[in-house]
């Protein structure tokens, strides 16, 4: 330690740095997830057949997965149409908070983007919420649902469609 008392600027930059290696993974994957969680309950879009009652058919659906103690999500996801109509459907799910994430309909199974539609910003990181798909997609090429964070570049979690 005599060396340390000698050099007290060396000493100071080396607790500066000590302490930002443990802060920054913290704030990181702790405080900023903590602040970005959101919740949204909605419908499905009502759309009247002949009768009135809604016509609501699932096409594809998948199950989140936990990518890791940072990146995971849990409930379904389900492709539905209404009538001539089409949405992405969140049921009952928890996602992992982040900053910028992003909703994205994908030809990969794996997780990555891949070539992939987007479908705008994750609109809540709890709860049941619509996205409706543009009537140009392709959903035969559609494989998986993956959130996206863009921020940190990195898959937050994402679900295999069957």
């Amino acid at each position: 330690m005599p060396f340390l008392r000698r050099h007290p600027f060396l000493s100071t930059f080396v607790a500066v740095a000590l302490l930002g290696a443990i802060a920054t993974p913290l704030v990181t994957f702790v405080i900023v997830p903590a602040l970005v969680r959101s919740t949204i309950v909605e419908d499905l879009p009502a759309k009247g057949s002949a009768s009135g009652a809604p016509t609501v058919e699932t096409v594809r659906q998948g199950e989140l997965v936990r990518i890791s103690a940072a990146d995971y999500g849990t409930g379904a996801v389900r492709i539905v149409t209404l009538g001539t109509e089409r949405f992405l459907r969140f049921e009952n799910v928890e996602i992992a908070g982040a900053p910028d994430m992003y909703v994205y309909l994908s030809d990969q199974t794996d997780g990555r983007p891949g070539t992939y539609v987007d479908l705008g910003k994750l609109k809540a990181t709890n709860g049941s919420f619509n996205y409706a798909i543009h009537a140009g997609v392709d959903l035969a090429t559609i494989r998986s649902v993956v959130v996206w964070c863009r921020q940190f570049s990195v898959t937050v979690t994402y679900a295999p469609l069957r």
